[in-house]
């Protein structure tokens, strides 16, 4: 079904390379953002409006917990980093919220918070690039990151089009923007004025309060940038104040910037350097591809249009793709990032592809020449469409199967209601995905036994890499407690949170059977909950343990 999806997404923008072939190029500019447009508005329609998120990996859905923990942390008000502790920059939390607020809590928040983001990062793009590129490029670029936001897809499978993880939506939120401020500082800088470089700012803020390592290696492409005069030192002074002061307001509105800063200082001491020149060795040949072929691009383009040929488009290309890299270095994916997706429209971009007074046709050429170029523009945008027809092809597969297949009846009324986990993984219960769904829905169970469902039930700490039961009997998370436990990436024996700020408010705690880092969590609290708690159901999968009474009896 997703093969045969992105198949039909590509046929509905295959009218763009037609343009592109036939029309004036001008023309071509005007049909062809229309089409990237009205692509990306769908797309953000069917991910708000989804009646059911379908899951179909065979791995990652301990990681969908995270985000279903996070939507109900944001609908009980508890913030991140300063309500609990996270890695992960506020605009995540504030995302959920807003979708908490559009409508209950289930599974489909999630994706309607990836329609929010996407909804913002498409007027973002519209305000900050609209003057400075034509509207080819900028159709272009609003695709590229819309479809990056809403998309399913497994993002670390370069080829295979066949699953759909929700894995870690933040990772592809802050890639779709970092891709939108890439595009502005290295395409040509047009009629930019102050007001989009303070935009510039804004989004670059947003960026690093998702994930810092990104906004970080944007501002050191604005360095390049400015180094090579493609942004006006005027303009990146009001950049830097943009991000500044919408810093500082967020601190001052929220509190939770220097209180993420500070969780990450304690994270960032966990990932070996041997892990990350790893990564970023595998990464490399991908990165180089892109870059040396949308720099020779570039030079091809050029060289037959009228266009003279720039040292500093091939620069920025080149340093857009080592930024890229050194993103993916330091995050979960293995591979594809959205920049790369963007550096042939930045070589359209430079070489007048979508300019009237570019053509060859008018230049005189030759009309073998006249065909190359032809070609070539046809190629520029064929592979700017490359991760946007497979991003939104696995959308129009999640909205066609999540149509298809009914949601699981044991989740109803809960707030993952409306999650649809794939038939054919019922058929493989060895498999990770099966054994992960068959736990949740057995600690599910016990912890009903066990009384947490009752109205004045208190919160479920969960000892395993994520937690599912506060969603799923609609209690507020415990408070203090992170969205995942990643032995030796969040937390470690040496490096944990006291027992009583963990363990604040939870009444029940379950443990993990079969999860290292439950089992590692459980080595470090046992003590304590030994002490505190007492057991009240145990499982294959699970232990349940809920707190004594002062007197040290049932509560």
């Amino acid at each position: 079904m997703i093969a045969l999806s992105t198949y039909a997404f590509a046929i509905l923008l295959f009218p763009a390379l037609v343009a592109v072939w036939y029309l004036r190029k001008d023309y071509a500019s005007g049909f062809v953002g229309l089409l990237c447009l009205v692509g990306a508005a769908g797309l953000i329609v069917v991910s708000a409006t989804l009646p059911h998120l379908f899951f179909d990996h065979e791995r990652y859905l301990h990681d969908l917990w995270t985000a279903f923990d996070t939507a109900n942390k944001s609908a009980y008000g508890q913030a991140s980093s300063v309500d609990y502790f996270s890695p992960i920059g506020p605009v995540y939390d504030w995302v959920f919220r807003i979708a908490a607020r559009l409508r209950q809590v289930d599974a489909t928040s999630v994706p309607l918070a990836n329609a929010i983001f996407a909804l913002g990062t498409l007027v973002l793009a519209l305000l900050t690039l609209t003057r400075q590129v034509n509207f080819g490029t900028l159709g272009l670029v609003v695709l590229i990151a819309v479809a990056t936001v809403v998309t399913p897809r497994e993002p670390d499978m370069i080829f295979a089009q066949t699953s759909m993880s929700w894995l870690a939506p933040y990772n592809r939120w802050a890639a779709a923007l970092a891709a939108v401020v890439t595009a502005a500082f290295c395409c040509p800088p047009g009629r930019r004025g102050v007001p989009e470089a303070l935009l510039l700012g804004v989004s670059i803020a947003v960026v690093c309060l998702i994930k810092v390592t990104f906004g970080a290696a944007l501002v050191g492409l604005l360095v390049v940038a400015t180094v090579f005069r493609n942004v006006s030192i005027k303009h990146a002074v009001v950049v830097l104040l943009g991000l500044a002061a919408s810093l500082a307001a967020a601190e001052l509105v929220t509190g939770q910037v220097s209180a993420n800063l500070a969780d990450i200082k304690i994270v960032s001491g966990f990932a070996k350097e041997a892990w990350r020149i790893i990564k970023l060795i595998t990464q490399l040949g991908e990165a180089a591809v892109w870059a040396i072929g949308s720099a020779v691009l570039y030079l091809l383009l050029c060289e037959n249009s009228s266009e003279r040929k720039r040292f500093t488009p091939v620069v920025l290309i080149l340093v857009a793709a080592a930024m890229a890299c050194v993103i993916l270095m330091q995050n979960h994916w293995l591979s594809e990032s959205p920049v790369y997706a963007v550096l042939p429209v930045i070589a359209a971009q430079w070489a007048g592809l979508f300019r009237k007074d570019g053509l060859v046709e008018q230049s005189g050429q030759a009309a073998s020449q006249a065909l190359t170029l032809d070609i070539l523009s046809v190629l520029t945008i064929a592979l700017a469409l490359i991760y946007p027809v497979r991003d939104g092809g696995a959308m129009v597969a999640q909205f066609l199967q999540s149509r298809q297949y009914p949601a699981d009846e044991r989740l109803a009324g809960t707030g993952q209601a409306g999650f649809v986990l794939h038939p054919r993984w019922h058929e493989q219960p060895e498999e990770e995905v099966t054994v992960d769904y068959n736990r949740m829905l057995d600690g599910f169970n016990l912890l009903r036994q066990a009384g947490a469902a009752a109205p004045d039930a208190g919160p479920v700490l969960a000892l395993n890499f994520a937690n599912p039961f506060p969603s799923l009997l609609n209690k507020p998370s415990p408070a203090r407690v992170p969205i995942w436990f990643h032995n030796g990436r969040t937390f470690s024996k040496e490096i944990h949170q006291p027992e009583d700020e963990f363990f604040s408010d939870a009444e029940f705690v379950i443990v993990g059977h079969g999860d290292p880092s439950g089992e590692m969590l459980w080595e470090i609290y046992q003590p304590y909950v030994l002490e505190h708690y007492r057991e009240v159901a145990t499982s294959p999968s699970w232990t349940v343990y809920r707190k004594k009474g002062p007197d040290g009896q049932k509560l």
